[in-house]
């Protein structure tokens, strides 16, 4: 059937919208557009040739993907995704993502099944690709950025760029620090790193990059705890206040104490408390802090009711009240003396 080149350059930019403004001679083929067509708009300048059977339409993105997104369309894969669908997986996923300064000597496809090809800027790697490990980034199927760096580390990739491609991965993507660091277990002995996270931590000092607050507290735990204990008096004037001034609003005409200040302030949780509430807890083990916070309060529950019969002149450990031994350690039982000496 003729068509008008106008018609025909219509149908291949509504084939290519999803594309990238790049289509095959297949694709075109099954939307009527015979290859005699393409031929003609070619010869006239108005589609470019940019791979045997792969055509760049006057819409194309022209940046730098083009290249893999042509070699990605010639392998027979789509973006509804066909099977075996071809996955950019190595140094060409690292292009994708933006991951370090690797220039990719060949197009790298994962495939489900074996495949060959003459194409010689083209590289397939068969391997069964878990789905977790595979997402899609400007209409690319690509590995995610922990495989693609879990690739690199095991491929060969020297520790340099390695190290620029993990800075990246930690500072330009969403890519969790943990997930990294599983990334990298498998090849830390053949960077000589006794784990994944050693060798996580070695490969961004390597590129200079300065950790943030969570990644310091990896390198050193107790940084973290120092930093809570320095932060506390800050906590607990801000808290103090916020209760003090609520109080007030419930009940204007009480008129609170040094020693209702002081037990707002005992109530508080200490650093070392916050700081296992805020840690991961490791693979595998179960949370046990909620059964300790418990604890903590039923204690300084016990605290204030001691405190309470202290300034009514009752006995402390009056019926009603819990015996000095539940009082979790001596630090609490120095506290609720402390109102006693301020009196």
């Amino acid at each position: 059937m003729w068509m008008r080149a106008v018609d025909v350059l219509e149908s291949l930019e509504l084939l290519g919208s999803s594309q990238g403004g790049v289509v095959t001679a297949a694709q075109a083929s099954e939307a009527g557009v015979s290859k005699m067509h393409l031929s003609r708009l070619a010869d006239r300048g108005t589609v470019q040739r940019i791979r045997h059977g792969v055509y760049a339409l006057p819409s194309a993105d022209t940046g730098p993907l083009q290249g893999l997104r042509a070699a990605w369309l010639a392998t027979g894969s789509r973006p509804a995704g066909s099977q075996p669908l071809a996955v950019a997986s190595g140094e060409s996923a690292a292009a994708v993502h933006g991951l370090g300064d690797l220039l990719p000597s060949k197009y790298e496809f994962t495939t489900a099944v074996r495949r060959q090809t003459t194409q010689p800027d083209t590289r397939y790697r068969r391997r069964d690709l878990p789905e977790e490990d595979v997402t899609w980034v400007h209409g690319l199927p690509v590995t995610t950025v922990a495989r693609t760096i879990k690739d690199l580390a095991a491929g060969g990739t020297d520790f340099d760029h390695l190290a620029v491609a993990v800075r990246d991965a930690v500072s330009s993507t969403n890519a969790a620090s943990d997930a990294l660091i599983q990334a990298l277990e498998p090849a830390a002995e053949r960077f000589g790193f006794p784990d994944g996270k050693a060798l996580f931590l070695a490969l961004l000092k390597a590129a200079g990059y300065k950790p943030d607050p969570e990644l310091a507290a990896l390198e050193s735990p107790a940084a973290g705890d120092e930093f809570l204990r320095a932060l506390m008096p800050q906590l607990e004037n801000l808290v103090t206040q916020l209760v003090t001034e609520q109080l007030h609003q419930l009940a204007p005409e009480v008129d609170l104490s040094p020693e209702t200040d002081y037990l707002i302030r005992a109530a508080l949780p200490d650093a070392e408390t916050i700081s296992r509430a805020v840690a991961p807890l490791p693979p595998g083990r179960s949370p046990e802090l909620r059964h300790s916070s418990a604890q903590q309060h039923e204690s300084r529950d016990a605290v204030r009711r001691q405190n309470r019969k202290a300034d009514d002149g009752k006995p402390a450990d009056a019926a009603g009240s819990e015996p000095p031994a539940t009082v979790a350690g001596g630090q609490a039982g120095q506290r609720c003396e402390e109102p006693r000496h301020r009196g």
